[in-house]
């Protein structure tokens, strides 16, 4: 009879960690996309790069590794102040940055 309540809770610290790591990825994006959409695409750049640990540890590399791309392209059209490759690259990071918690959320279409 002890095994049932260890099973409910490791299964009950199993969902809370679901939706712990589900709200991080989801605040730690917002607060990017933020910094993005309000022009300070190197602060949202150093965030990211803070991020990346906890990111990298939750989420698909291939996604990471896309939104880093973008971030090298966007800094780049920044740099060398191209407006049109820069709002393109940039509507395509914050959608990017904007899927990335959808691929973490405790869904149906997730789970199948």
């Amino acid at each position: 009879m002890r095994r049932v309540p260890i099973a409910l809770a490791l299964l009950a610290l199993i969902i809370f960690g679901c939706f712990w790591s589900n709200s991080a990825i989801e605040r730690t994006v917002a607060d990017i996309v933020s910094d993005i959409e309000s022009g300070s695409v190197g602060t949202a750049y150093e965030k990211w790069n803070n991020a990346q640990s906890l990111l990298g540890a939750l989420l698909m590399h291939e996604e990471l590794d896309q939104a880093d791309k973008l971030f090298f392209r966007l800094l780049e059209a920044e740099k060398i102040q191209d407006d049109t490759e820069y709002t393109l690259t940039r509507r395509e990071l914050v959608g990017q940055l904007m899927h990335l918690p959808e691929l973490d959320s405790p869904s149906i279409k997730n789970l199948l």
